[in-house]
């Protein structure tokens, strides 16, 4: 059993050093987010320390960051005089995102047959984790596979989005932000944070309008989708 205060406290300085080292070389390799996932993974996994004790001792984080969400509506606060016009813009991003995502994902289950639990659990993966889970529990889906998911993706997306999207010549921070926003959820809302006060603030915009669209959307083309297959 690991006690909560030494989890937090480990949990934390060790984020705090990954934030540093970012800082000092600057790499979308370099994500603290993805280097703790790591760096926890191994030392959970040769430490033999089981993850639900882990999970346990670092309850008051997991209950922080899940408020701490709520921060990343300030800087669409802070620009909602710039975002206003974009809106329908937006609406329609988000929109025709969320639907691509839900298509190719279907298919891709439907080309390797993988079972219905599974592809109902991969169905969700541009919202953050607890709509994702409410989406995933109506389709009846396996919520623990679509958090991994979710997860993983918001990372890539935090690590690789940028790059891409620049590499894809998407040289607007507002355009970047939208599909960081859409396609990497409150992760790639962070990193668009921290590439541009625009683009946070259009990720932060597209990321809430794709969490209605999504609990509304997907189950009913989910099952769109089950009806044109069968």
């Amino acid at each position: 059993m690991i006690n909560i205060l030494v989890g937090c406290a480990f949990t934390l300085v060790l984020f705090a050093i990954m934030r540093r080292i970012n800082h000092r070389w600057r790499s979308p390799i370099l994500n603290p987010v993805l280097l703790c996932i790591v760096l926890v993974s191994a030392i959970l996994l040769f430490g033999d320390i089981d993850y639900i004790d882990y999970r346990n001792a670092t309850t008051p984080i997991s209950f922080f960051l899940e408020i701490a969400v709520v921060a990343l509506a300030l800087p669409l606060y802070q620009q909602l005089h710039a975002i206003r016009p974009y809106l329908m813009l937006i609406g329609l991003s988000s929109f025709l995102g969320i639907s691509c995502a839900t298509i190719t994902a279907f298919m891709l289950c439907h080309w390797f047959s993988a079972p219905e639990p599974l592809m109902a659990s991969l169905m969700a993966l541009s919202v953050t984790t607890p709509i994702t889970l409410i989406v995933t529990d109506t389709l009846s889906g396996l919520p623990g596979i679509a958090a991994i998911m979710v997860i993983l993706i918001g990372v890539l997306g935090g690590v690789f989005g940028l790059s891409l999207l620049t590499l894809a010549g998407v040289t607007q921070p507002q355009a970047k932000g939208i599909a960081l926003g859409v396609a990497c959820h409150a992760i790639g809302t962070a990193a668009a944070m921290e590439h541009h006060p625009a683009a946070g603030a259009f990720a932060s915009a597209a990321m809430i309008v794709s969490a209605v669209l999504t609990a509304s959307w997907v189950p009913v083309l989910f099952t769109l989708l089950q009806g044109i297959i069968s």
